[in-house]
């Protein structure tokens, strides 16, 4: 009951991940893995992962609900409609969902044990102080201009582990196999920048360009971000280990095939 002196509250909107995603079946991805409690899509580049503003149907979880949305909307918004670990609009790979309650709960229980190994691919500027290493710098996520980023900080910062491994590398470049020990935002490309080596296509972590803007510097193309999310591995329900790998994109391929590195699909 309300009065001329107590007006009700206004409703605030429900925030675009809570709302139920619609189908598009116009997105199509593919489908690498599917034993009915877990799914494992290969999302492209350019395709953001989950709806948000500016985006509430054209992302990878409205494309699994062309296909899987009845499992989808039984797990519902508290368990992120299936969505089980996302990736940053401008990276393609691997990404996980859930279709069943026990599906869903074992693997993100997985996440949180870190029992999950995901395994990307890089190609960068200049080669990492080592062959071999570890990035252990903490990180706090900080807002720059228009857009939230992750910066190293003295104290303050949460635990950030990213390690990696040179397989090939030229005068100019390297192509590294990296694996976030931990997951925070944009560890991969903050931790790789931080030690020298800032990825292909990077507009945000990089030397030229401070993380205020994802606009790319006055006369310069954007070029595609050259960071794939290749390989992830995880206990099943029925108790097994899988090993889900995707297929390498044609821009990281084509820049390969430009150093002459042998690397294959």
């Amino acid at each position: 009951m309300t009065s001329k002196h107590h007006k009700s509250k206004k409703q605030e909107p429900a925030r675009p991940e809570r709302l139920l995603p619609k189908a598009n079946a116009k997105i199509r991805v593919t489908i690498l893995y599917d034993d009915g409690h877990v799914l494992a899509l290969e999302k492209p580049p350019g395709l953001p992962t989950q709806p948000g503003r500016g985006h509430m149907d054209d992302t990878l979880v409205n494309a699994a609900f062309a296909t899987h949305g009845e499992a989808l909307c039984k797990l519902g918004a508290d368990r992120d409609w299936g969505l089980l670990h996302r990736l940053d609009m401008d990276v393609g790979g691997v990404v996980l969902m859930g279709l069943t309650d026990i599906g869903y709960d074992s693997v993100r229980a997985q996440f949180e044990d870190r029992t999950i190994a995901k395994k990307y691919l890089a190609i960068v500027h200049n080669a990492p102080p080592a062959d071999t290493g570890r990035c252990t710098r903490e990180l706090a996520e900080v807002i720059r201009g228009d857009m939230k980023v992750s910066v190293h900080v003295a104290r303050g910062g949460e635990e950030a582990q990213t390690r990696w491994k040179v397989l090939c590398k030229s005068k100019t470049h390297s192509l590294l196999e990296v694996e976030p020990l931990t997951g925070r935002l944009h560890q991969i490309r903050a931790h790789l920048a931080m030690v020298g080596c800032p990825i292909v296509g990077e507009r945000v972590y990089r030397t030229d360009l401070p993380p205020n803007t994802s606009r790319a510097p006055a006369g310069r193309m954007p070029e595609p971000l050259l960071l794939q999310a290749c390989e992830i591995e995880f206990r099943c329900v029925a108790g097994t280990r899988q090993r889900i790998r995707g297929k390498l994109g044609i821009d990281m391929l084509q820049f390969a095939a430009q150093q002459r590195w042998p690397i294959s699909v």
